[in-house]
This record gives C-alpha cells, structure tokens and sequence, in this order.
C-alpha cells in the first residue's frame, strides 16, 4: 500500500519530471480476472491503460467511476497509468455484482459494452495497441448507441 497522496489543487494534467506526467480521471472500466483496465482522464484525452501490477495500491481500490490522480507513462502499447491514488472526497462508487443478466432488456450499459469490446478485441488481436483497441471499442459504442443497444 502507498502512502496517502495530498489531492492535487488544479485538476487536469501537469509534468512530473523525467518524461511522466500526472494527471486525474475516472475508472471507467477494470477486469480484475485479466488485471487491466482502462482510466479517462479528466482533460478529455484518450483512454489510458492500468495494470494491476501497476498501481500501488489494493485492487479493491478500483471501481468503475472512481477518480484517480496517476502518473501517464508510455508504455509498450500506448500510455498506461502507474501510481494510483484515489482523489479525496470523492464518493466510491457501490461494488456492482459480476455477471449482471441483461438478457431481459436486451441491452448493455456504456460501460459494460465498452468492457467487452476491450476483452473480444484483446482475445481477437493481441498486438492491437491500447490506442487501436480505445478508437474501435470508441466507435463500435457509438455505433451501438445509435441503434439503441446501450443502456440510457
């Protein structure tokens, strides 16, 4: 477990030195059976990767919607988060249970169609980058919502 941080004054991103830079987003989605997931940054740029054996602290910590302030580094596929810390005052979002049926509506929320898209293209191509994999799994969402099959 790392050390409390203190919450950073202006939100967005800013330079930590030495190429990384910090910055402070939303989990908005984690698979803890492969330890990966994916944070949006505040600052409105693309997705950015998160492993679990990257982030410094207890993988209980990581919620879908839960903000995070981390450091942005480059990794082998694209940026990916390193130095999790969860930001104060936040509210943590309720644990939601794993396996929710949608069957009855037929339909998905954003954020578990999101979730599977990132498993079937990691399965289907495994040297896509994090970048390739968040613009499909980006337009294959829209594209889904456009036709009503996404939660409202």
């Amino acid at each position: 477990m790392i050390n409390p941080r203190t919450r950073v004054a202006a939100r967005g991103t800013r330079r930590r030195g030495a190429g990384v830079q910090v910055s402070i987003g939303k989990l908005v989605s984690f698979d803890s059976s492969r330890g990966f997931g994916f944070i949006r940054p505040e600052d409105g740029g693309p997705d950015v990767f998160v492993h679990v054996n990257d982030i410094g602290l207890d993988e209980d910590e990581l919620r879908q919607g839960r903000v995070f302030e981390f450091d942005v580094t480059e990794g082998d596929r694209g940026p990916k988060a390193i130095n999790l810390a969860v930001v104060p005052g936040q509210s943590a979002p309720a644990r939601h249970s794993k396996g929710k049926d949608h069957r009855g509506s037929g339909q998905l929320s954003a954020a578990e169609h999101r979730r599977l898209i990132t498993e079937l293209l990691l399965d289907a191509s495994p040297q896509l980058t994090a970048a390739e994999i968040i613009t499909i799994r980006d337009r294959l969402t829209t594209f889904a919502d456009q036709h009503g099959w996404i939660e409202n």
